[in-house]
């Protein structure tokens, strides 16, 4: 019975190790932030994730009657997705930010962040940015070339799983003799 104890401890520690892989990619922060007051609307947004995305990641800035106001050229930098914003003159009003990606583990992250723009009425607040320290114009971004080991990370994980199970198998069974030639003794 000992040696059946023994396995399942190690059965789950093996399969607790791997939650940081399952876990799927979240939005650490934006710019515009979320909820953000804007005076215009800015020359690019972005969102930073929890960890690296590939290439192929969606990135919109939509009015709140659905016209993109995006100029589909989305830019993946490590865990920072960007795409630019068309010049003009943006009505007052809510806008927001649509995002898309694919996690390192293959699952797709979607969602959305809300943002307002209120027109300066004394006509020096044009900059069109938001309060951000830190904010994407003090910022330079290349192209990155898509990774392509996240290609290969489902493949991996599953591998992990079927092995894993196939472990779990082989201990319970071990448990289930051992313990079996204990009670005939």
């Amino acid at each position: 019975m000992r040696s059946f104890v023994l396995g399942l401890v190690a059965t789950v520690a093996l399969l607790a190790a791997p939650s940081s892989a399952l876990a799927h990619a979240s939005v650490e922060s934006s710019d515009p932030q979320d909820g953000a007051a804007l005076t215009a609307l800015p020359e690019t947004v972005s969102i930073t994730l929890s960890e690296d995305v590939g290439s192929g990641a969606v990135l919109r800035v939509l009015t709140s009657s659905g016209t993109r106001l995006d100029d589909g050229d989305v830019t993946v930098a490590g865990r920072r997705v960007l795409v630019g914003v068309r010049p003009g003159e943006a009505a007052a009003g809510s806008y927001r930010i649509v995002y898309r990606v694919v996690s390192a583990d293959g699952h797709p992250v979607s969602g959305e962040i809300p943002f307002t723009v209120k027109p300066s009425t004394d006509g020096a607040g044009t900059s069109g940015t938001s309060s951000t320290p830190g904010s994407q114009d003090d910022v330079t971004v290349t192209d990155v070339e898509d990774d392509p080991s996240q290609k290969w990370a489902p493949l991996w994980v599953m591998g992990f799983l079927v092995i894993s199970s196939g472990l779990l198998i082989y201990i319970v069974k071990a448990g289930l003799t051992s313990s079996a030639k204990e009670d005939e003794d």
